[in-house]
């Protein structure tokens, strides 16, 4: 527990007032129990006995009173600052992790489950800061239990000691129900990852499990995933359910243990009547926090599964930044000097050189795994370039803080994303943007119309992902986003790559009228569309196999000539389907 202390030690520090305070009032509430259990001898004696004075019945009335009166604030403020702490301790975990999310490679999220990592960030910061009202309770119980325990000896140390015979028994389901839980709460957690996985995948693929008739499917690894996690946390929840009736079972023995042996005390005249139910009140309110601190050892090993989890997590290594140029603007030209990369074992850009002068325009064409969003992704710096260099201006990217680099570029991808939010944050991005700049966006773009027919314009919600707009009008929301941003260099990794032809005209004038006077690189399928380009570069399995222009390249009949025919078929045959 103590190094799960010092784990948890940076999260308590802001909060450490109510901490602190909670922790005192421990103290009060379990002097409270205790003192409880000592009354019940005068109220027998006192205040129910034939012989008992008004005075002394009144003296008891007003000791309760005044210890309802301290148990009010000492147990709301006890407890409300705990829960403060707890929820308050998940919320900062939360978001570490989400900034930690932020700064991880992307190679991280080409291997990992999405529903995994929001598992993570939900139930393991849950039960992690749950971890520390278990703290709490390790001290508050112990405290009553003393303080009771203490009551009880007062009254009768020789039938105390028949307890004392018991708590070695007590020490032992502790430690072993534990450790169990400790171990299973590990497969617990990864059972709830593949679980959440799973139904992030149910959701987010509607479209195609709808049209290819898969619910039946879908629902089936949906159920297997449920029973897996099922059978695995019912392994801890039969060591919690049955630690607590073990522990409660053991309190039983002992006290009957105890009420044997105090009928020799009674008869013998050691102990007296009022005595002997305080005594057993003492009993009776050391049984609670026993059972709770059995629960609070629960709780408190699967904190330390959830912790091991985190801060594994944690421990990743981040998005690798050296470079310390923050460069604002593009002067000249890039270059990309002898550059390749593999993932893993399979080589995507082999010994790769060319150069994009300012206020070029540039096609990378090709076919598909040729290398050519690879290269868009180094040149973002979505990834460390293993040999070569690409450089800006004659500075190593590398050099370039990536903040610094990044903001060198504006992306419009097929690969949209959007808030679900309104259109006007969608635009914004929590940017102070003036509704001049806004207006000039949307036209470059050719999104005013569709957007002054919406109920609500620029307030409308646009669902998951613009799941409420056409292709074409998330596209043309991308674009706007762009131009807003103002980048000197323009990234078009296939931006039009699904859309229909009416949509396409629409959305690659909107990418012309955005490139007006800017450095574009754009990742091209049909080549219609780049034959007006300053400069083309054909790729071939990772090679730069030709570059020139579209008349000059057509001219040569190699790659580019295959390509274009095959543009020009495909082309053809969608004119006719439509």
């Amino acid at each position: 527990m103590i190094n799960f202390i010092k784990k948890m030690f940076p999260y308590f520090l802001p909060y450490k007032r109510k901490l602190i305070g909670s922790i005192l009032f421990s103290f009060v509430l379990a002097g409270i129990k205790g003192y409880q259990a000592m009354l019940f001898e005068p109220i027998v004696t006192k205040g129910l006995s034939p012989d008992s004075s008004m005075t002394s019945v009144i003296q008891l009335i007003l000791t309760l009173i005044a210890l309802g009166i301290i148990n009010f604030p000492a147990r709301f403020f006890h407890f409300y600052w705990i829960r403060f702490t707890v929820d308050r301790i998940a919320c900062d975990i939360r978001s570490e992790i989400y900034k930690k999310f932020q700064k991880l490679p992307m190679s991280f999220y080409a291997d990992s489950k999405q529903g995994e990592l929001i598992s993570g960030q939900l139930n393991d910061t849950i039960l992690f800061a749950s971890g520390f009202r278990s703290v709490v309770d390790f001290i508050r119980e112990p405290l009553t239990a003393i303080c009771t325990f203490c009551v009880a000896l007062w009254q009768d140390w020789q039938l105390t000691m028949v307890i004392v015979v018991a708590s070695p028994a007590f020490i032992y389901i502790f430690n072993k129900t534990g450790k169990k839980i400790h171990e299973n709460q590990t497969k617990v957690q990864e059972k709830i990852s593949i679980f959440t996985h799973n139904i992030t995948e149910g959701i987010a693929g509607q479209k195609i499990t709808k049209a290819f008739n898969l619910q039946n499917y879908t629902t089936k690894r949906f159920e297997s995933s449920q029973d897996s996690f099922f059978t695995t946390q019912m392994r801890s929840t039969f060591i919690e359910e049955i630690a607590h009736p073990l522990v409660e079972f053991i309190v039983y023995l002992a006290i009957s243990g105890v009420i044997f042996f105090a009928h020799y005390r009674v008869a013998s005249g050691a102990l007296t009547t009022g005595g002997f139910i305080s005594f057993i009140a003492a009993m009776i309110f050391m049984m609670e926090p026993i059972r709770k601190y059995s629960q609070s050892n629960v709780r408190l090993n699967q904190a330390k599964a959830a912790a091991e989890r985190i801060f594994k997590l944690l421990a990743l290594p981040e998005e690798v930044d050296v470079g310390e140029v923050d460069k604002i603007d593009f002067v000249d030209q890039i270059e990309i000097d002898n550059i390749s990369f593999a993932y893993k074992d399979h080589d995507v850009i082999s010994n790769l050189s060319m150069s994009v002068k300012k206020g070029q325009k540039v096609a990378l064409v090709g076919l598909s795994g040729s290398g050519k969003s690879t290269l868009i992704n180094l040149l973002l710096g979505l990834y460390p370039i293993e040999r070569g260099q690409i450089k800006i201006d004659g500075i190593n990217s590398t050099d370039i803080k990536l903040t610094s680099l990044r903001g060198l570029f504006s992306l419009v991808s097929q690969d949209i994303f959007l808030l679900h939010d309104s259109i006007l944050e969608n635009l914004t991005l929590g940017k102070n943007i003036t509704q001049e700049q806004i207006d000039e966006a949307l036209q470059v773009a050719y999104a005013t119309e569709f957007i002054n027919k919406l109920p609500d314009q620029l307030k409308t919600t646009i669902g998951d992902r613009g799941s409420k707009l056409s292709g074409g009008q998330q596209q043309r929301l991308t674009i706007a986003r762009a131009f807003i941003q103002n980048s000197e260099i323009l990234l078009f990794d296939e931006a039009t790559s699904a859309l229909d032809n009416e949509s396409e005209k629409i959305v690659q004038a909107a990418l012309d009228d955005l490139g007006h006077n800017k450095t574009v690189i754009a990742v091209a399928h049909r080549l219609s569309t780049i034959q007006h380009f300053d400069q083309i570069f054909v790729f071939h399995e990772g090679r730069l196999l030709e570059q020139g222009v579209h008349q000059q390249l057509l001219e040569l009949g190699g790659e580019y000539h295959k390509l274009y025919e095959l543009s020009k078929s495909t082309d053809e045959l969608a004119t006719v389907q439509t």
